[in-house]
């Protein structure tokens, strides 16, 4: 047998065995919203009885070809590569999947999060560099606090760097658990880390709030204290996947920590940090393989990001950025798309954001948004603070401690010394993401990307299985038609929700 005749009855065999998959019989779940964004999910929440789908199965059913609202997926499209969906194991997080558990329980809660076949199978969690805004409220180590618990590695330039304070917290044990859930569950888990603010001492003012920039003498020294962060943290078993350089850099709270730095400041801070993981010139030590992205702000400021990275190209150092993460508290996810245009070399990933519902008039606001960010070559997706206790001022001195302010969490701990807790519809509403898109998915084509209020976004995953997302944000339900290979399939998609189809 020739090899040209070899190649052909192989390359031929790959086309009928994707072929045959692609009209196998595929299978579809749909979740549904119920009072999104009610803060009675706090006081008196509704039984999760109430809730109409959660991720219940939905019928598929063949069909005759029909361009009639039909979504035709074309898997040799292919777009960005997924590194992982999931939300925040922030402080506030952790107090509350701890409260009143031990191990064994609280284990069982990571199981919900992450275990893809009985949780729904997140494995991208955020974790903070030191203090953020849902940060321990209980403890004051000096009076520069304001009594409100904001803490660092390094309170003075004299003190040796220590996550002590992440240990006694039980942050460390939570997250060593997430990393054994993922291993367990074959689902394995990356961390992405931010820091609200450096140390006091190297910021203007002296303070971790409202304590001006972060002062040129300190770059490298604090590219040393994440060095530190990453390496203290890799003693304790936990490896970091990737940093953001400073959470909402365009923004000084008034209320709790944070930092104001230009994009040419950030990218100063970048050399200097891509140098020291690196170890150029040799006075760092071992290198750290840890992905920097900077900005992890708003997607109005996308111009800043290309300006950022235009600039670095012209230095010769467009290697020592990986990407540019964007929160959606103003803009659009659009900008994404923008940025990913300039630069296709470099990802863009969605690091901070809640949403509550199907979908609403706010695009920023309902999972349909999640759908739009993949769209717009985000290569994650992360929610902000998966879990909080009823009362949401308990380990969270921040101002967004109030009923009203802080929405409802996936997850929410019963009051008192109840180790009880329960599900918002936005836990399943995420499971309808986190559950079938896997690490290392690729977004294939879909045409149309909206019929009416239903919009989609759609994968291959690495085990060869397909997937497509719709979201319903209409108050009655619509039958789409879904073609993949050579065959087309019905499903109906209920009012205010969101449904995947899967081919296996």
């Amino acid at each position: 047998m020739t090899l040209r005749l070899l190649t052909f009855m192989t390359f031929s065999f790959v086309l009928f065995n994707a072929t045959a998959k692609v009209n196998e019989q595929p299978r579809a779940w749909t979740s549904t919203e119920l009072h999104p964004n009610d803060q009675r999910w706090y006081s008196a929440p509704w039984p999760e009885s109430d809730i109409s789908y959660r991720l219940s199965p939905l019928t598929v059913a063949a069909s005759a070809a029909n361009t009639k609202d039909a979504i035709e997926i074309n898997p040799t499209r292919r777009f960005q590569t997924i590194i992982g969906l999931g939300a925040s194991l922030e402080h506030s997080t952790v107090y509350a999947i701890r409260k009143n558990k031990d191990r064994q329980q609280q284990r069982a809660l990571l199981d919900a999060l992450i275990d893809p076949v009985d949780g729904i199978g997140m494995n991208l969690f955020r974790i903070s560099i030191g203090t953020s805004d849902f940060s321990d409220g209980t403890h004051a180590r000096t009076p520069t606090d304001n009594d409100m618990g904001w803490y660092s590695f390094q309170d003075t330039p004299d003190s040796a760097f220590s996550i002590q304070r992440n240990i006694e917290l039980g942050i460390v044990e939570t997250l060593q658990m997430a990393l054994e859930a993922g291993r367990q569950s074959n689902n394995p888990v990356r961390f992405v880390a931010s820091p609200w603010s450096p140390p006091r001492w190297m910021r203007e003012h002296n303070n971790m709030v409202q304590g001006g920039t972060l002062k040129r003498q300190f770059y490298a020294a604090y590219a040393t204290y994440l060095r530190n962060f990453i390496e203290a943290y890799a003693s304790q078993g936990i490896p970091v996947y990737a940093i953001t350089l400073q959470n909402e850099r365009q923004f000084e709270p008034p209320a709790y920590p944070g930092m104001v730095m230009s994009w040419q400041q950030e990218r100063d801070l970048l050399i200097a940090v891509y140098e020291n993981f690196h170890n150029v010139g040799g006075h760092y030590g071992e290198t750290l393989d840890v992905k920097l992205w900077t900005l992890d702000h708003n997607f109005n400021y996308w111009q800043q990001a290309i300006a950022q990275i235009d600039s670095l190209k012209q230095m010769d150092k467009a290697h020592y950025l990986d990407g540019t993460a964007f929160h959606h508290y103003a803009g659009d996810s659009s900008a994404m798309a923008k940025v990913h245009q300039a630069h296709p070399d470099k990802d863009v990933i969605f690091t901070e954001g809640s949403v509550w519902g199907a979908g609403d008039k706010d695009l920023n606001r309902g999972f349909q948004a999640v759908i739009r960010h993949l769209r717009h070559w985000s290569t994650a997706y992360l929610s902000w603070v998966t879990m909080l206790p009823q009362q949401v001022d308990e380990a969270n001195k921040g101002p967004y401690n109030k009923l009203g302010v802080v929405g409802p969490t996936m997850l929410i701990q019963h009051q008192g010394n109840s180790d009880n807790w329960y599900k918002t519809p936005e836990y399943w509403l995420m499971g309808q993401f986190s559950r079938f898109i896997q690490q290392g998915a690729v977004r294939i084509a879909t045409t149309p990307v909206s019929v009416g209020k239903i919009e989609n976004v759609a994968f291959e995953n690495p085990d060869g299985s397909v997937v497509c997302l719709l979201s319903n944000a209409a108050g009655t339900a619509r039958q789409i038609s879904l073609s993949l290979g050579t065959r087309q399939w019905q499903v109906t998609v209920p009012a205010k929700s969101v449904t995947t189809v899967k081919w296996p």
